[in-house]
């Protein structure tokens, strides 16, 4: 296959000692799955978790995979800054104008450095997520695996998710268009309070035949809802010795 750009590399030397610094403040979350293992060239749909949920599954996920994120975060200092403060912080996190500059003038120095290492593939509001979800599908057919946060966090981050974008469904059906078959996709949720990462069961896009994409949003939405619901009901909890 003819890749149009340059894969990402796996072996990024200075942000794994970012990674070790961090893991001074960020416990390590057990990681449980149904079904198989978590392998190589899946899309994974993933709940966020606010701000540290990507960072989280950067560090602990079991699988090498590259991950959606805003474009805001690769741009210029100017583009984070805002991004930061009037996205992240005031919008999702209703944080005061004066802290959420604050922090934003810190974090914008060094943020492109984060997630560039934690191996962001820049998504767009406009005609540019074409060319997004081309760049997935090739990477996917290379065998590597996608990880996809598709909650509508418009007005927060929330612990059951409310609403999901389809744009991970155009990722699906580019997939089966390129290769002649249906890419497996998982449901994935990190629960912040319990410290796990649950992995739900293999599904494919053929599974909702011929739902419009945003049923096919809709039912994966409550694929990820279902895994919070079984995590907050304990069937995950950690066995007493």
């Amino acid at each position: 296959m003819k890749i149009e750009f340059e894969l990402p590399k796996k072996k990024q030397p200075v942000f794994a000692m970012f990674k070790l610094l961090m893991r001074i403040f960020v416990r390590k979350p057990r990681v449980e799955y149904i079904g198989d293992p978590p392998s190589d060239g899946c899309l994974y749909l993933a709940n966020h978790a606010n701000k540290m949920g990507p960072m989280v599954y950067s560090m602990f996920f079991p699988v090498y995979h590259v991950k959606w994120g805003a474009s805001q975060m690769l741009g210029s200092y100017g583009e984070r800054f805002r991004y930061l403060r009037d996205v992240l912080y005031i919008q999702k996190n209703k944080s005061p104008r004066g802290i959420a500059s604050f922090r934003a003038f810190f974090e914008a120095f060094f943020s492109a450095f984060v997630y560039k290492g934690m191996k962001l593939l820049p998504t767009y509001t406009d005609g540019r997520l074409a060319r997004t979800v081309k760049k997935t599908v090739d990477l996917l057919g290379c065998g590597i695996s996608m990880m996809i946060f598709p909650e509508n966090s418009q007005d927060g981050y929330k612990d059951e998710l409310t609403d999901f974008f389809p744009g991970f469904v155009l990722v699906a059906k580019g997939y089966k268009k390129a290769h002649g078959s249906d890419v497996p996709m998982r449901p994935v949720y990190y629960h912040k309070k319990k410290r796990v990462i649950v992995v739900g069961e293999e599904f494919f896009l053929g599974d909702f035949g011929s739902a419009k994409k945003e049923e096919v949003a809709e039912a994966v939405r409550l694929k990820v809802n279902d895994l919070y619901r079984r995590i907050e009901a304990g069937e995950f909890d950690k066995k007493k010795k």
